[in-house]
């Protein structure tokens, strides 16, 4: 099927040299974050933009059905998938469990295949004791958000804490996320909407604190997008310090008619289409070329709507992700990298033991839930701590061992609290043997915690192609410094990257 009008669109985002912030709101952001944003600031200078497409409400609506479509016709993947976390208009008790964060591994895959994620949501009224009411202004006093001693705010703490499980999933596994909460808040259609500007200001600067600082959130880029179709939409601004995207949500057979474009260009701030489509929805085609070129130049990206707004719906698809300025899946390039920054899975023992074994153990190796990580078991195995006492879990299933042509192998390691000397430390080192010699080759040693996972990285780029189409054998080598009791160490979540 054809889709015109979103090719109309595409010619929107024409280049635009422009000096913007590219600092993170969050000064703590992790580094690949503080990447993603440099590259989208520079996006329209280079006179590029990139597809986005939202794939539903999760669990209600959320599929890829409407994204592999697009692929099928086009032949090309949008470049960012969105989710809403949040069916507002469902009840459940308590509320906070509207908040559904399942469509996780979906974002997971797209990143992993060299996509970004964008998260929404339309939050059930925290003022409900059963959910529902996101349209629904009911008795709410906006303010009660942000008092814990009231039973809204103590019920705004549990969503936070609800959608901070989902974001932290997601920076576990190293997937930055563009979010963008309580959108289209110049509107009158959902609670948060119209309400007082300052306290609005308020709100968000709570979530963004509560999420950042009390949750340590630090792969998210925040979204601010208020609605083309109603006036002033800068008025509800929390202020730099709280935002690294601006945006506008756009619904329009007339791409002249995006009110607040230069309004928000003034913030400062890269600039994007938080949703967009047409008003006429299936099947749509609208001509204005000429004007769609000349006046919008510095969108760097947006996210086409699902359904009937979306590119499979109306005309002309196929030639605008194959235009020449669309960056689609795959072909985000982060000044020589590129993302995929997440990993194809290994091993993750969530099905067993395997052909895995221990060496110089006294019990194991087991598959065990005492250390998780991404939602995955890890294998145990319980060693007695001797002076320079070296331990090893590994496989020598080589049709499991697939390196080649791979940069990073990345494990996650840990030892129990229990059985240590006062000096002890436990090291660990993840290694491969490769070739007919079975060639040594290591990541070096890492200190080992026993309240967190240590991450261990192999740099397989120094390895010769040959030896990497050849790897006999894959593992963690453990050593103790110290002699000392009975303990246990733990190995979880082996990716390739």
């Amino acid at each position: 099927m054809q889709w015109t009008w979103y090719t109309n669109l595409l010619l929107w985002l024409i280049v635009a040299n422009s000096c913007l912030a590219q600092q993170t709101a969050d000064t703590a952001a992790n580094q690949k974050t503080k990447q993603i944003l440099k590259y989208i600031t520079a996006l329209p200078s280079q006179g590029k933009v990139l597809s986005g497409q939202f794939a539903g409400y999760s669990p209600d609506t959320f599929n890829i059905n409407q994204i592999d479509e697009i692929a099928r016709l086009t032949g090309q993947t949008p470049a960012i998938l969105g989710c809403d976390y949040a069916c507002g208009w469902n009840y459940k008790t308590p509320p906070q469990f509207i908040i559904d964060y399942s469509c996780n591994p979906s974002l997971k895959d797209h990143w992993n295949k060299g996509g970004l994620v964008t998260i929404n949501m339309h939050l059930p009224n925290p003022v409900s004791l059963n959910g529902g009411g996101y349209k629904d202004r009911m008795n709410l006093n906006f303010v009660h958000l942000i008092n814990s001693n009231t039973d809204t705010g103590k019920r705004w703490i549990l969503f936070l804490d609800r959608m901070a499980q989902g974001l932290d999933d997601l920076q576990r596994a190293g997937v930055t996320v563009l979010f963008r909460p309580l959108h289209e808040m110049n509107g009158d259609w959902f609670y948060w909407c119209n309400q007082d500007s300052e306290v609005f200001k308020n709100v968000w600067r709570h979530m963004f604190n509560y999420l950042t600082n009390t949750k340590q959130l630090h792969n998210i880029l925040w979204v601010y997008s208020p609605d083309q179709s109603r006036a002033s939409p800068s008025r509800y601004y929390p202020g730099d310090s709280y935002v690294d995207i601006v945006a506008l949500d756009v619904y329009t057979d007339d791409p002249n008619s995006m009110n607040g474009y230069n309004e928000m260009l003034n913030l400062n701030k890269p600039f994007a289409l938080g949703e967009v489509g047409p008003s006429t929805t299936n099947d749509h085609e609208f001509e204005r070329i000429t004007a769609i070129q000349s006046k919008f130049p510095r969108v760097a990206y947006f996210l086409a709507w699902n359904d009937g707004w979306s590119p499979i719906r109306n005309q002309n698809a196929y030639n605008f992700f194959n235009h020449q300025r669309v960056i689609n899946r795959g072909k985000i390039n982060l000044g020589g990298e590129t993302i995929p920054s997440g990993s194809t899975i290994l091993y993750n023992f969530s099905n067993g033991v395997g052909d895995w074994r221990g060496s110089n153990i006294i019990g194991g190796p087991w598959q065990t839930n005492e250390f998780v990580f991404q939602s995955t078991n890890s294998l145990k195995m319980d060693i007695q701590l001797t002076q320079g006492g070296r331990y090893t879990l590994y496989t020598q299933q080589q049709s499991t061992i697939k390196v080649s042509g791979r940069k990073k192998l990345t494990a996650q390691a840990r030892v129990a609290s229990w059985g240590l000397a006062n000096n002890s430390i436990i090291t660990a080192k993840l290694y491969i043997k490769a070739g007919s010699s079975w060639k040594w080759y290591d990541s070096g040693s890492f200190q080992l915690k026993s309240n967190t996972a240590t991450a261990i990285t192999l740099n397989l780029s120094q390895i010769p192609i040959a030896e990497l189409s050849d790897v006999r054998e894959i593992g963690m080598e453990y050593t103790s410094n110290a002699n000392g009791g009975q303990t246990s160490v733990y190995l979880s979540y082996i990716t390739v990257e």
